[in-house]
């Protein structure tokens, strides 16, 4: 690698980094421009991409792009491009190294652009809000069976799980919370083998649908009350003005300080193609501390009272640590037949196979569900069919448990469907289960309802 004189000027990292091939970011704090960004303390660092004896960085990794030369621009003049190819990791200043930390089922390692806080830049105590813009463009490829793609994490600056970060699964956006992981119970665990968003205390949500992701933007705004106890902490988030997701629960990771991280973090499994490169786009990265006011949100086209004002029915939270009541509408109470489906889709969300899996009779009454005749499966055990919950919001209905289709573990799925009838007069849904990137599908458990009285 060619070596770069001096000292990084911020200028021109504001601008294009065009003039030199790599870029000397080797334990330097730097800013984001007043353009892209508001209200947080103004340093922050690069992981982790150095050359291990030039500690230099590509200058593609992540470049302040300009609307005149075409790029995408949620408001102003400017936002900040990441693009990641294959093999780009690398050692970071602290010692940690995505090109030596391998996943241990399929013997891959991690590559990574992302841009966080520095640690004593961090300002996510007590009550916080926070926004960003992002734009992921048509061409981004969802098919290349990375193990994940995660743009976005709450993460602290230590060795435990992270709380919550925001992956592109299944097509879709998707949220992934750790918070479990970070119980008693399961702190000391190895977060490479010991600790999964699908074991029961954590969770995973779609809340961008794969036909409605690429080719847009899209607004993010958080609300976090932090804490480490569970009956204090909460996470709210709007996606376009829409409240979308509501955890309440820790949200501090333990003996860490909260990092926010932006930017592209993947972890390749061996189909992967070794041309995949994957470029998003952020912008209108704002932080406050005394509230939502703070963001400044009105240019957004958004309005603090509309957001505060949301409620959602189905608030996320660890089973056994806080008890939630969730008010289920009784508009769908009557007797049905509950089919299960175990469903099999590419990629790119196309069905190859939907087969039967067991029938059940239930009655669904004030909004809840009772089983009145169970028949027995070998797929879908009884004992976890009978404790699903099942929760009417009005204009969707969910079902929720920790469901084992030929597994030996239990992971929790969330199978969510309109409460509208289908042509043929059905309740019809479904849940993403798992993704297998060895055979290149995507594993659903459907459901429909077929009313008896």
């Amino acid at each position: 690698m060619r070596k770069i004189l001096g000292i990084v000027v911020l200028g021109l990292l504001w601008c294009s980094f065009s003039i030199a091939e790599e870029m000397n970011l080797w334990k330097k704090a730097f800013k984001l421009p007043a353009d892209i960004m508001q209200g947080y303390k103004n340093s922050w660092g690069f992981c982790c991409n150095f050359d291990p004896e030039t500690k230099l960085t590509p200058d593609y990794a992540f470049k302040f792009v300009n609307k005149s030369d075409g790029h995408p621009v949620r408001l102003g003049e400017q936002s900040v491009r990441f693009e990641l190819r294959r093999g780009d990791c690398g050692v970071s200043s602290s010692g940690y190294d995505d090109c030596a930390i391998k996943d241990p089922e399929t013997g891959m390692t991690s590559e990574r652009h992302e841009i966080s806080l520095k640690s004593k830049a961090s300002q996510f105590k007590k009550n916080t809000w926070n926004t960003y813009s992002i734009y992921i463009p048509d061409d981004f490829p969802i098919n290349h069976f990375y193990e994940h793609i995660t743009m976005g994490q709450f993460h602290g600056d230590g060795d435990h799980a992270v709380a919550f970060n925001w992956n592109i699964e299944g097509g879709g956006y998707q949220m992934q919370r750790r918070t479990g992981c970070h119980l008693k119970k399961h702190i000391k665990k190895n977060i490479q083998t010991g600790c999964s968003v699908k074991m029961p205390e954590n969770n995973r949500e779609e809340l961008i649908s794969p036909q409605d992701l690429l080719g847009k933007w899209h607004d993010i705004v958080f609300n976090v009350q932090w804490s480490k106890k569970q009956k204090k902490g909460y996470l709210k988030q709007w996606i376009n003005g829409k409240l979308v997701y509501h955890y309440m629960g820790s949200t501090d990771t333990p003996k860490e300080t909260t990092q926010f991280q932006v930017g592209i973090y993947r972890g390749p499994v061996p189909e992967t193609p070794k041309d995949s490169t994957h470029v998003v786009y952020y912008d209108e990265i704002r932080f406050s501390k005394n509230g939502c006011k703070g963001l400044n949100l009105n240019n957004l086209g958004y309005s603090c009272e509309k957001l505060e004002t949301q409620k959602i029915v189905s608030i996320d939270h660890i089973p056994g640590e806080i008890e939630i009541e969730i008010k289920s509408l009784p508009t769908m109470d009557g007797k049905y037949k509950l089919v299960w489906l175990w469903i099999d889709k590419t990629m790119d969300d196309k069905e190859i196979r939907k087969s039967f899996v067991i029938g059940d009779e239930v009655t669904i009454k004030d909004g809840k569900i009772k089983f009145d005749k169970m028949n027995n499966s070998k797929v879908i055990s009884n004992k976890y069919r009978e404790k699903v919950s099942f929760v009417n919001l009005g204009d969707k209905f969910t079902i929720k448990g920790n469901l084992d289709l030929d597994s030996s573990g239990s992971p929790k799925v969330t199978i969510s469907g309109s409460t509208i009838k289908n042509e043929k007069g059905l309740y019809v849904a479904e849940g993403l289960w798992d993704t297998d990137n060895k055979k290149k599908k995507k594993e659903y458990i459907g459901i429909f309802l077929k009313p008896l009285n």
